[in-house]
């Protein structure tokens, strides 16, 4: 029996070893996917970070492009130079008046949407609420009235708006929303709709890049008209004409309103000149000021209070000096610099001193911590609140906590950040900060190879155009680098090639998996372009790098395509298409090899049917990066998740955000 018994313990202690050990061996293994998992999230985020600023390095290309082709316009077609001329010049009013006066519109018996019939009222803000959340379209004539209605309150307004929370008791300050309309409708659905006592600031961004730009805008107006002394609303970058051609705007309003696509177009171009530059907030134990963008050393709010804001159609564009000439004097150079600043600026992202050019988007300003002190010792501040540049966690405290950025769009262009809004009620001295997320997928139902894609999807295709735009001279580095001819690169060697080529600050050794094979000599650099090409089928120069050319200019040449499409009919004459490109390719490396010949070649070839004209859809398909590979592991690359709508998650902030709660 002692025998037997002393067995059975021992069979009875085997098992629990083991489970023990397969435990053991589970929770490392998940552990280490986790961390994984984690540090893909990260990279991801890099990207897409990183990619999104970058795009907008093209605003200071685009400004000095349209300096040369004004100072060239004796080489351009009369109606080229008359059109890109037009892009930095007011709207005249009266015909802009006459153009979009909805009297004058007729709205059709087979229109099956939302009406304003006689003043527009709280309950017509519902209304429209409920028509825009179900996807109907508002008619032009009742767009018409609700944007005359708010210009004729914008025009009266200063430059700046002045807050005093000792009448209106809290105030809610709203980021970025950028077309995000489900963004918007949350936070008014959580917080309450805009009323006398409860004042909302909406800090500039409201177009571009989501899909429902003119509703949320149209919105935010409504919001305005019902509640003039307690709804303010801040320019901010994006709403400049010449950046929304780049954006989505100007081809939303196209899409929705293709009948008045080019009044409307001009009646939003004037009534975002219109808006003010910045909010002063007076909160009794503090004071605080909120712009788009950021401050500089060169900032003066007292003569920003005093210029003309509307002479500032676009920032892309100076405007006309008032002496008369094409060029600013010294005074309005500073003052149209200082505009920039405000919209365009960033607190330096590595915490250096002063103010230095913003070299990540090529426009306004670096400002250093010690900017921040001199400009609220200056104006006698407690903080400055900004947005303009997307946050993991919608909000980020910088400058020792005297500078807080709040962005509002969630999942912001696919990706996975939260948003955020804040709330400051009188007598405090620190917001509540409320973030959020409207969730497009339960991650709980996910597979854990889904997960990583939804985080890297659009940030990696992002990176890989910019990979191949830039395909040539990155060849040319790798192959330098290889004095041996091995094909292949020490690791370091190749993260500092990509770096230094696409001008991007990524974790290229960890991203380096997803773009390139490598074995035990190191990177293998030819597989890096094995499977994607600049290529299109009905489009093949005997040049072999105006892929790669064109492509460099792609985004220029779409918003000169706009605007030399100054009616937006979807297309331009193929001379005036080729002037265009004539300058902008001509002598880029100091050589004139690019002749009338290859001009004609190359506009002849966008013109797919040879009927003269180059629409809009032909222009795009000259720029595509073909798979030439597909594979099991390429098409979990670009695996996408159906995203259903309705999911929201939520977590309250308390003052410097360090405790958090999730709902």
């Amino acid at each position: 029996m002692s025998d037997r018994a002393d067995k059975m313990k021992m069979v009875s202690k085997l098992p629990t070893l083991s489970a023990d050990k397969s435990a053991q061996k589970i929770q490392a293994a998940f552990r280490t996917h986790q961390a994984r998992l984690k540090l893909k999230k990260q990279a991801a985020w890099q990207i897409h970070e990183k990619l999104e600023y970058s795009s907008e390095q093209t605003e200071s290309k685009l400004k000095d492009m349209f300096e040369k082709l004004l100072k060239a316009s004796d080489l351009l077609s009369p109606s080229v130079t008359k059109l890109l001329q037009k892009a930095g010049l007011p709207v005249e009013e009266q015909e802009l008046l006459r153009l979009t006066n909805p009297d004058s519109i007729t709205v059709e018996p087979t229109y099956q949407g939302p009406r304003i019939d006689g003043q527009i009222t709280r309950q017509t803000f519902v209304d429209l609420i409920d028509a825009f959340r179900k996807g109907q379209i508002l008619h032009e004539k009742y767009v018409c009235k609700i944007l005359h209605q708010a210009r004729a309150i914008l025009k009266s307004l200063p430059n700046f708006n002045h807050i005093d929370l000792s009448n209106l008791h809290h105030v809610f300050i709203i980021g970025d929303l950028h077309g995000q309309l489900a963004d918007l409708l949350h936070i008014f659905s959580e917080n309450g709709l805009p009323a006398n006592d409860n004042a909302y600031i909406f800090n500039g961004d409201f177009v571009d890049r989501g899909n429902n730009s003119v509703e949320v805008i149209l919105l935010l107006m409504i919001a305005l008209i019902l509640n003039p002394s307690s709804v303010f609303l801040n320019r901010g970058n994006h709403e400049d004409i010449m950046v929304t051609v780049r954006y989505g705007f100007q081809n939303e309003v196209n899409q929705k309103y293709g009948r008045r696509k080019a009044s409307l177009l001009d009646l939003f171009k004037d009534i975002f000149s219109w808006l003010p530059l910045y909010s002063f907030v007076d909160a009794g134990k503090s004071r605080f000021i909120i712009m788009h963008g950021g401050i500089s050393d060169r900032i003066n709010l007292k003569k920003l209070n005093s210029i003309t804001r509307n002479r500032y159609i676009s920032i892309e564009v100076p405007p006309p000096s008032r002496q008369g000439g094409k060029k600013l004097t010294e005074e309005e150079d500073n003052e149209y610099r200082q505009v920039q600043d405000l919209f365009w600026s960033d607190p330096d992202p590595h915490g250096r001193l002063g103010c230095r050019k913003n070299d990540a988007r090529k426009m306004a300003c670096f400002f250093g911590s010690d900017i921040t002190e001199q400009f609220l010792k200056r104006y006698n501040l407690s903080m400055i609140i900004r947005s303009h540049q997307v946050k993991q966690e919608g909000y980020e405290y910088t400058h020792d906590g005297k500078v807080l950025t709040v962005f509002s769009a969630s999942n912001y262009c696919g990706g996975s950040n939260w948003g955020a809004i804040l709330q400051w009620d009188y007598n405090d001295e620190e917001p509540r900060i409320i973030s959020y997320k409207i969730l497009a997928v339960e991650m709980t139902k996910l597979s854990f190879n889904k997960k990583v894609t939804l985080f890297e999807d659009p940030a990696y295709h992002s990176l890989i155009e910019k990979i191949m735009t830039n395909k040539s001279i990155l060849q040319k580095e790798f192959e330098r680098a290889d004095g041996n001819r091995t094909e292949h690169l020490p690791l370091t060697i190749w993260a500092d090639i990509m770096a230094k080529v696409l001008q991007l600050d990524l974790p290229w050794l960890t991203l380096r998996t997803r773009l390139v094979q490598e074995d035990s000599q190191g990177i293998i650099y030819k597989t890096m372009f094995d499977e994607f090409i600049l290529d299109n089928s009905k489009f093949q120069m005997s040049n072999t790098g105006i892929m790669e050319d064109l492509y460099m200019w792609k985004d220029m040449l779409l918003t000169l395509f706009n605007l030399i499409d100054y009616n937006h009919s979807g297309f331009i004459s193929r001379n005036e298409f080729a002037d265009v490109i004539k300058l902008i390719l001509h002598g880029e490396n100091g050589t004139d090899e690019v002749n009338e010949a290859y001009i004609d070649e190359l506009s002849s070839a966008m013109d797919f049917d040879k009927n003269g004209k180059i629409d809009i859809n032909e222009f795009l398909e000259s720029f595509r990066i073909v798979h030439v590979k597909t594979s099991k592991n390429l098409d979990d690359r670009i695996n996408k998740v159906e995203q259903p709508n309705g999911n929201t998650t939520k977590k309250y902030v308390e003052s410097s955000g360090k405790k958090s709660r999730k709902l």
